[in-house]
Parts: C-alpha cells; structure tokens; sequence
C-alpha cells in the first residue's frame, strides 16, 4: 500500500525570518543523533530560543507539551505525542546537546532546557549559585536539581571509541541490562585509561566484575591482555584473559 505523504506548498513569498543554527551540529551533533523524535525536538529548540531576548534563554519543557503543531508530527494520539516529546529531549539532555535543569516554580516541578553553549552553560552556573535574574519567569528560591549528566552507553562508546554498528548496538542495549550504570562509566574509563579501545575489552571487564566482584581485594592489579593462545573468533573481536 503506498503511503500518502503530506505536502508543502512552499516558503511564503517575501522577507523570510531564519533560525539560527551552530556549524558545530551539522558536523558533530547530526551525524550521532540516530531517532527521528530526538532531531526534531533539537531543531525545535533552535528554533524557540531563538525568538527569545538575552542572554539567559531556555525552553520550559510545559511549553513544549503544548504545542500542537509541534506534537501532531511525533505520534497520533496526544498521549503518546506528550510521552515521545518528553522523551526526545530528555534524550537529547543525556546526549549532552541540551542542558536539563529541574526548578520549582509556584510550589510544583518543573524541567527547564538550555543549550549546552558557553551562554547556556553560564545560565545554569548562575542557578546554581540562586542567582534566579533575568529568567522570563519567576521561580522559587529552592533549585530543586540540576539533573545530574547520565550519558547513555551509546554517548559513551560514540566519545571514547567510535561510531555505534548495528551489530554492535544490541550488545550495547543488553549490557545496559545486566550491569550498573556507574559500573560502565567504571568500565568506559578504565579502557581509556589503559589505552584499549575496543568493546570486546570493555565487556570482559563487565564479566569479571559481574563473576569476581568489583572493588574487591582480589581484583587490586589485575588486569585484562590479549590472550594470545585463543585464536580470533567472529566480527574480529579480540578475546582477552585476566593476567
């Protein structure tokens, strides 16, 4: 059955307005971002804070959620628009593109986004420290937490190794299953540190904590190598044992 797609007839004739876009995310942020729902609540964060005044620009995530014609592109229901939103820029937050702060404004919650740019950086700085002037509206003297910055596996391989294969995403998603999120960070850092970069590497030190324990006196110097005596099996993976 052919899909019916929707037309446009075109940019209005006339002096056009343009939203204003980093270089820097056409060459660094669009070739990782791999969900539809995600670049299109990036672009949409442009877009609004670009119609903003000043330097202390973000974007209410409240405001997000009630914009009909933002939503009706994510998903039919206005159920599932609301949670896909949510989502995407929470998505794009752990991504590190935005900067995701939670304030308490009248009593009740609320997520605020800023760009993750010097300014934006700047204006959380400033919350940080209780400094709440400037801001389009009025908050509360209790910053309730700036969510602590929880990059995902795929963050973490795509910064430390490379680009994520197909192949290699399922194996990524499980290990988020099995092990702790501090425990991959852990695990992440000790490979940079040691100067192997590779995911077969990262996921024998996973195992050996998960069939060892971590931290534990045992595990003082060991460390993984090449087993040289085991030859190479599929995808080219190199097979390590603990020393």
């Amino acid at each position: 059955m052919t899909q019916t797609l929707r037309g446009f007839s075109g940019f209005v004739a006339g002096k056009t307005r343009f939203t204003t876009i980093p270089n820097d995310f056409f060459s660094e942020v669009l070739p990782i971002v791999d969900d539809l729902a995600e670049l299109k609540a990036l672009l949409y964060t442009f877009w609004r804070l670009g119609q903003g005044e000043g330097d202390t620009r973000y974007l209410r995530l409240n405001d997000v959620l009630v914009d009909f014609v933002f939503l009706e592109g994510l998903a039919a229901s206005p159920e599932e628009q609301k949670k896909i939103a949510s989502d995407a820029f929470a998505r794009a937050a752990q991504r590190g593109v935005l900067l995701q702060v939670t304030v308490k404004r009248g009593g009740e919650d609320e997520i605020w986004y800023f760009l993750n740019s010097q300014k934006g950086r700047d204006a959380v700085a400033r919350l940080r420290r209780g400094d709440f002037k400037h801001l389009m509206h009025d908050i509360d003297d209790v910053v309730v937490g700036l969510e602590k910055e929880r990059p995902n596996i795929f963050l973490l391989y795509e910064q430390n190794i490379g680009m994520v294969t197909p192949m290699l995403a399922e194996k990524l998603r499980q290990a988020e299953r099995d092990y702790p999120e501090n425990w991959i960070r852990d695990a992440f850092s000790l490979a940079v540190e040691r100067n192997i970069r590779n995911w077969a590497y990262i996921s024998r030190i996973l195992q050996d904590w998960a069939e060892h324990g971590k931290d534990q006196p045992s595990q003082t110097g060991r460390a993984l190598t090449t087993d040289t005596r085991t030859p190479l099996e599929s995808n080219d993976e190199e097979v390590f044992i603990l020393e």
